[in-house]
């Protein structure tokens, strides 16, 4: 089945066109209460990001989601993405398979290396040694997923010989994901150890994206995983209204707020309405805006192209307001999610009654 999801890193920066700004309490009890309502509503995910700043509340995903546990049934719940390489793969281990006990299998862990720079400068990592120490972290907390007594004498956390990481995961093993870049490397990886793929691409990178997961799941299916193991995320800038032009109107501003300020230190100009609006309508750009239909129909061609399990949605970019977020939420659950669901349904019955010739 086709999942839909949403992410959110507790955004507080200020509104951009009044000023008005969360405080970390706001902020935080607004996220739980929509990860309350995308349960209730039939969503299939909610992720929350770590950031160490001002301008985001969530810095501790796991107690954040811990508090999410214990207000929801069925929603799964994870990391849009957690900085290994700044933090131990045990102690990650440890408190995601806590989290998993507590909502009875419905925890994920999300793992990146991150862009930002405030996670190295506290906990003490050099920013420059981040690709070794992810790639050496990441194959440990695969390997203690793999058995609960685990030995490591790498240099990137002290040795472990023959230890027990204790609790174990709900099922059979925690729900792990690589969130990546469009790097051969990291989906060979990914497709070597048995996890799963959580990345995004530019309407230029999307062929190449077609082609990297193509590649990830033969590798991953040759490795002897299941499909089940191999699951492919993708995920997006998204806002979604009950008529498209007024969703562009809503979320422009905030858009470009949030590129301005991305751009601001690279030399760049701030994107101009036109460019928005050209690419929302690029119907395989990561910028999703729009009414129930447009989305319906972008995400239906982006399916097709990719074969992905699942696309997220982050909708509370530079202050989106909590109302119109749980407005988008709703749209999303009630006419999104069910249009696209059907869809896959009739496709793989299809596939299944008529199979190719060989």
């Amino acid at each position: 089945m086709f999942e839909i999801g949403i992410f959110s890193f507790g955004d507080t920066y200020p509104h951009p066109l009044t000023g008005a700004r969360q405080s970390a309490h706001e902020s935080l009890r607004d996220l739980i209460d929509r990860i309350e309502l995308a349960d209730r509503l039939g969503l299939d995910f909610y992720g929350v990001g770590e950031h160490h700043r001002p301008d985001f509340s969530v810095s501790a995903c796991s107690t954040v989601l811990a508090a999410a546990a214990s207000r929801t049934k069925t929603i799964k719940l994870g990391t849009a993405t957690i900085v290994l390489t700044t933090d131990d793969p045990v102690r990650l281990y440890e408190q995601f398979a806590t989290l998993d006990q507590i909502s009875a299998g419905r925890a994920e862990i999300g793992l990146g290396s991150g862009v930002f720079l405030e996670s190295y400068d506290l906990f003490g990592v050099d920013y420059e040694d981040r690709k070794w120490i992810y790639d050496e972290k990441i194959e440990l907390i695969a390997a203690i997923d793999a058995s609960e007594k685990i030995t490591f004498g790498g240099k990137s956390r002290p040795p472990l010989d023959d230890l027990i990481v204790w609790p174990r995961a709900y099922g059979e093993h925690l729900s792990i994901w690589q969130t990546t870049g469009l790097t051969e490397q990291s989906f060979e990886r990914a497709a070597r150890l048995g996890l799963s793929v959580q990345t995004g691409a530019p309407a230029a990178e999307f062929d190449r994206l077609a082609g990297l997961v193509a590649t990830y799941r033969d590798k991953g299916a040759e490795r002897g995983w299941k499909r089940d193991r191999l699951k492919v995320a993708l995920s997006a800038h998204a806002y979604i209204g009950d008529d498209r032009r007024k969703a562009l109107d809503t979320f422009f501003p905030h858009y470009q707020a949030y590129v301005s300020n991305m751009r601001l230190n690279r030399g760049k100009p701030a994107p101009t309405r036109e460019q928005f609006e050209e690419t929302a309508a690029d119907l395989n750009s990561n910028i999703i805006v729009g009414d129930a239909e447009h989305v319906i129909a972008k995400l239906a061609h982006q399916r097709a192209r990719i074969g992905h399990d699942r696309h997220i949605f982050q909708i509370d970019w530079r202050a989106v307001p909590q109302a119109d977020q749980v407005r988008a939420i709703e749209i999303l659950a009630n006419e999104v999610a069910p249009a696209l669901r059907k869809q896959t349904t009739a496709t793989e019955a299809a596939a299944q009654t008529f199979p190719p010739f060989i």
